[in-house]
């Protein structure tokens, strides 16, 4: 996963994207809206990581809880985008409660 170099669609279509840091904004959004010390340790870890950087199962549950709780939806697509890239499956990023 990389937050420093994260690409997401510019417009419902797809055709179009852009790509910007977004380490700061989302690692802000563990540090404000995630309880626990190991929230705090992966928003450390977001802040201060150069490219694309591995994150353990339980790491990938809580970003993607909070991203599906606070983030837009081009963000989400642009995660899912990219969790696609790395090899998971699109059952990855569906919410732990389907509406």
């Amino acid at each position: 996963m990389d937050f420093q170099h994260f690409t997401v669609p510019s417009g419902i279509s797809g055709r179009d994207s852009r790509m910007g840091d977004a380490r700061e904004s989302f690692a802000d959004i563990l540090y404000m809206g995630a309880s626990g010390i190991r929230a705090h340790a992966l928003a450390m870890k977001i802040y201060k990581s150069e490219g694309a950087e591995e994150y353990t199962d339980e790491e990938m549950r809580l970003i993607k809880g909070l991203a599906e709780r606070f983030c837009t939806p081009a963000f989400i697509d642009g995660l899912r985008a990219q969790i696609e890239k790395g090899g998971n499956n699109e059952s990855d990023i569906q919410p732990d409660d389907p509406v």
